[in-house]
């Protein structure tokens, strides 16, 4: 016979212990905030949101584990490859844009992001290196216009290049 039941979804029971991390943080605000005197206090209404949000936050973690899992795991459901690499390739530019700055941080990201995501796609000739290289230059030389002359914000340049390169090399 059919088994009827609902599965347990990848990350569903973890996303119950963030949700009851989440109302401890409430309840400890609420705490902080002091104040428990009368009912119209400061901390009354965090500390009863808190204890509503941990409540609710146990009821799914009890109700969740009890379930049978479905046979895909987190990563293939939740976070496939592709968006997993495109992930990772964001948290290392975003660690590199203070030491060499901006424009070739942006460069080399979105030229081996663009290079990524191009493979396995058909034939053409608007696939490659030498496209990946030409759009991304394309790219960082758009945003630099407009971000940096028409509406002057100040593009990080990178400590690394502040050293070897002299004051305003780059408008």
């Amino acid at each position: 016979m059919h088994d009827q039941r609902r599965r347990r979804e990848p990350g569903e029971t973890l996303f119950g212990f963030v949700l009851l991390l989440m109302s401890l943080a409430v309840m400890a605000e609420g705490h902080r905030l002091r104040g428990f005197e009368e009912v119209s206090a400061p901390g009354i209404t965090p500390l009863a949101a808190g204890v509503v949000m941990a409540i609710s936050a146990l009821v799914i973690i009890l109700r969740t584990r009890t379930l049978v899992p479905t046979e895909a795991g987190f990563a293939t459901r939740i976070a496939p490859r592709d968006i997993a690499l495109s992930v990772l390739m964001i948290a290392i530019y975003m660690a590199l844009l203070e030491p060499i700055g901006f424009h070739i941080a942006t460069f080399a990201f979105l030229s081996a992001l663009i290079l990524y995501l191009r493979r396995g796609g058909p034939a053409s000739p608007l696939r490659g290196l030498g496209f990946a290289l030409l759009l991304a230059l394309v790219s960082v030389v758009a945003v630099h216009v407009v971000f940096r002359m028409v509406f002057t914000v100040v593009l990080p340049q990178g400590w690394m290049l502040r050293s070897i390169l002299p004051p305003g090399w780059l408008l």
